[in-house]
């Protein structure tokens, strides 16, 4: 007669049914398990729709579609430095224009010291400045330049506690250049 270890007596006494049972719960947890890690992962996926209100900080902000910022933003005291002056006029904000045309209120669109004297200059704590147009900046002066003159910028607009938000029309630039700005200013988007 053969010996059964005293560690598999109890098994004997198990029903098919409660071994089957056994069985599917064991089998059926790694399938619990993924379902959870899955919806821990989707948790942490980033929300990029409009927040209720923003924080003090420097956000990318991908679209012409301007009317969920302004409604956003209708208490505050909004700058802007702008290629698309029309895009602004309708809400009654005055716009700094970048152009070559020598005018008032224009900018050269090489001029990012005295763009950037201006907009420091400018912000005020609780305020916002939005700039339209860095498509063009970069056009005149080169990627690494308008970068440089973004972070610069950023660093000044955040120890007033302002918000700098920077409107790019994405399809116009390299993706290493999204990927470059989107590390230095957090992506917004107009879907509430």
């Amino acid at each position: 007669m053969e010996v059964v270890p005293h560690v598999l007596l109890p098994m004997l006494f198990i029903s098919s049914e409660d071994l089957l049972m056994g069985y599917s719960v064991f089998f059926s947890l790694p399938i619990v398990a993924l379902l959870r890690i899955g919806k821990m992962f989707r948790s942490f996926k980033e929300d990029n729709r409009i927040k209720v209100s923003l924080e003090p900080g420097g956000y990318l902000y991908p679209s012409l579609n301007l009317d969920p910022i302004f409604t956003l933003l209708k208490d505050k005291n909004i700058l802007v430095i702008g290629r698309n002056a029309p895009l602004f006029e309708k809400y009654g904000i005055p716009v700094l224009w970048i152009s070559k045309v020598e005018k008032e209120n224009t900018i050269s669109p090489t001029d990012l010291v005295k763009l950037h004297y201006w907009a420091i200059n400018s912000v005020t704590e609780d305020s916002v400045l939005i700039l339209d147009g860095i498509e063009y900046l970069i056009l005149e002066n080169g990627f690494e330049s308008v970068f440089k003159f973004l972070v610069h910028l950023k660093d000044h607009i955040l120890m007033k506690k302002a918000i700098f938000i920077v409107v790019v029309d994405e399809r116009a630039l390299e993706r290493r250049h999204i990927f470059l700005l989107e590390r230095e200013f957090e992506r917004i988007s107009p879907a509430y």
